[in-house]
């Protein structure tokens, strides 16, 4: 009897957390809990963003904070990480980590929460490890040519009153992307943000669908106004998915799904080698090049090197923003080619800390994001993992319990 109460307690005490989360985050935290830690770096990362859409800003800053605890594990900028990225990309482990982009905007976006808090230290400490992301794709390393993180880096060191430090960043902003980016000017106090369009978009091809390809979101405007004025491109997240160190990228291939095409390889060669060697008369040579063959074959069919198309779904196309000399109200609108205006009622974020105000635009609609993300894998594939994964995810589960409750306190009154 007192097992089956000790079994039934972390059930309850999901069940309870899950009350605490604000409701019209509840479906996307159950999503969470049900997906474990296979998919708990993505749907912590769209819980957060949504989160941040509705107002819940404690609520983003802890999902983050899981997310990036995660990501850390293999792509922080360590040794340990670095032998971590190396065996993490050589095993094959399923768990989902993001592309540079995904894990770089996860970073973005905390940086932009302790912003709103005035934690500009931290903020930068964050911005520049969103930029450090930018680099890297499993064991490889790029140049670095996400601009808006030095940037952002050097607003927050400008709010924090090191000048030095600003300066330095905003000249290596200015350097990093084709269209360069403009320090602020003297005496603005205030950061526009707006976010536009829909995220990069995942695709598996190639003969096995090995080959993941990255398209630009769609984006049915050309511009953003803000009191009026157009506003600058800051970063333009399709780009950025599609290309590392400044160079376009047509597919990503992981070890399995090269491994496989090499093994097809063999595999034909030994078929066609044991004919070649019947049709000779060596029929001892045909026996060993059609076990060569028939191995490999077997191999290259063991081998399901289906590429991993689950993404960041409520990520923007482009980040327009400007500095400005004003409080009060910023009347923002996006614009169409044909010249209609679509305007964004208010900020999901709109804070002032020190010397600095913050304002974030999202067109993103608050709700509109699906419950689970979309994956390639069939229902008998899902239903194996996450049967594999029972005992680990169980202590995920209990870590999500105890995250998203606060000494026992609701979550859902916002912010």
């Amino acid at each position: 009897m007192l097992s089956a109460i000790a079994l039934a307690a972390p059930a309850v005490a999901q069940d309870a957390a899950a009350e605490q989360v604000p409701e019209s985050l509840r479906k996307y935290y159950e999503t969470l809990l049900a997906e474990g830690e296979w998919g708990a770096v993505l749907n912590l990362q769209r819980l957060g963003l949504e989160a941040i859409d509705q107002g819940h800003l404690d609520v983003a800053a802890r999902a983050f904070d899981a997310s990036l605890a995660r990501i850390e594990l293999i792509y922080a900028n360590s040794d340990s990480a670095k032998k971590a990225r190396s065996m993490w990309s050589s095993e094959g482990v399923k768990d989902f980590k993001g592309e540079p982009y995904e894990r770089t905007m996860t970073y973005y976006y905390r940086g932009l929460l302790f912003m709103a808090e005035g934690d500009y230290e931290n903020a930068r400490a964050s911005f520049r490890a969103a930029e450090y992301q930018d680099t890297i794709s499993n064991n490889e390393e790029y140049a670095g040519d996400f601009g808006l993180m030095s940037l952002m880096a050097g607003w927050a060191s400008t709010c924090a009153g090191d000048t030095g430090m600003a300066k330095d960043l905003y000249q290596r902003a200015a350097t990093q992307q084709p269209e360069g980016l403009k320090a602020p000017g003297a005496g603005v106090n205030t950061l526009v943000l707006v976010e536009s369009g829909m995220a990069p978009v995942k695709t598996a091809t190639g003969g096995y669908g090995e080959a993941l390809t990255l398209q630009t979101g769609d984006n049915p405007f050309v511009a953003v106004l803000a009191n009026g004025k157009e506003l600058p491109v800051l970063a333009d997240v399709g780009w950025q998915a599609s290309t590392l160190g400044g160079r376009q990228i047509d597919v990503i291939l992981d070890g399995k799904a090269s491994f496989r095409q090499g093994s097809d390889t063999v595999a034909g060669l030994g078929v066609a080698g044991a004919t070649v060697a019947i049709s000779s008369g060596d029929s001892g040579a045909a026996g060993a090049l059609a076990v060569v063959g028939i191995a490999a074959i077997l191999v290259s069919s063991a081998t399901k090197p289906k590429a991993d198309i689950r993404m960041w779904d409520n990520l923007p196309d482009r980040i327009y923003g400007g500095f400005l000399k004003q409080g009060g109200a910023v009347p923002v609108a996006e614009k169409t080619a044909d010249g209609e205006l679509y305007p964004i009622e208010s900020p999901v974020i709109d804070r002032t800390a020190g010397r600095c105000r913050l304002m974030v635009y999202r067109a993103h609609e608050p709700g509109a994001l699906r419950a689970q993300p979309v994956s390639n894998l069939t229902a008998g594939e899902r239903k194996s993992l996450l049967k594999r994964n029972e005992a680990r995810d169980a202590s995920f589960r209990n870590e999500m319990t105890r995250l998203f409750v606060s000494n026992g306190e609701a979550l859902a009154g916002g912010e």
